[in-house]
C-alpha cells in the first residue's frame, strides 16, 4: 500500500498529517511523517473516494503500537462516495515525540476498492 503524507502548520502551530490510503478496504497498516517536534493529536479526519459496499470499513490509529484510544473511524457501507466521513477524537491525552510516526491502520472490512484521505490534526506541546 502506497501513502503519501505532507505536513501542514496553520497560524498558531496547530496542525495536520495529510494523506492519501490507496484503499480503504484492504487491511494494511501505513506510517505518517515524523515531525521534528512533539504534539499531542487532537482528532483524526478520515473519507473515502468510492463508496463501499456490502460491510464498513473502520481505519485505527496508534503509536508506537499502542492504540488511541476512541480513534477508530468507521467508513459505513453504502454511503456516496466522497460524503462518507467520519471524525473521531482520542479520549485522552496522546502525544507523539520528536521523531516518532503513526500508524494508520485498516482493517479490510470491505469488498469495494476506495481510496481515503485521512487528516490527523495535532498541537504543538
Amino acid at each position: 500500500m502506497v501513502t503519501r503524507f505532507r505536513h501542514g502548520i496553520a497560524s498558531n502551530f496547530d496542525g495536520a498529517l495529510q494523506g492519501e490510503i490507496a484503499d480503504i478496504s484492504t487491511a494494511a497498516s501505513s506510517w505518517t511523517g515524523a515531525l521534528p517536534y512533539a504534539v499531542q493529536i487532537t482528532g483524526a479526519y478520515v473519507t473515502q473516494e468510492t463508496a463501499v459496499t456490502v460491510a464498513s470499513s473502520v481505519v485505527t490509529f496508534e503509536i508506537d503500537g499502542v492504540a488511541i484510544t476512541a480513534m477508530a473511524a468507521t467508513i459505513t457501507a453504502g454511503g456516496a462516495a466522497g460524503q462518507s466521513f467520519a471524525a473521531v477524537a482520542p479520549t485522552g491525552a496522546y502525544r507523539l515525540a520528536a521523531g516518532k510516526a503513526i500508524e494508520i491502520i485498516t482493517d479490510g472490512g470491505s469488498t469495494t476498492a476506495s481510496k481515503g484521505t485521512v487528516c490527523i490534526s495535532y498541537k504543538r506541546v
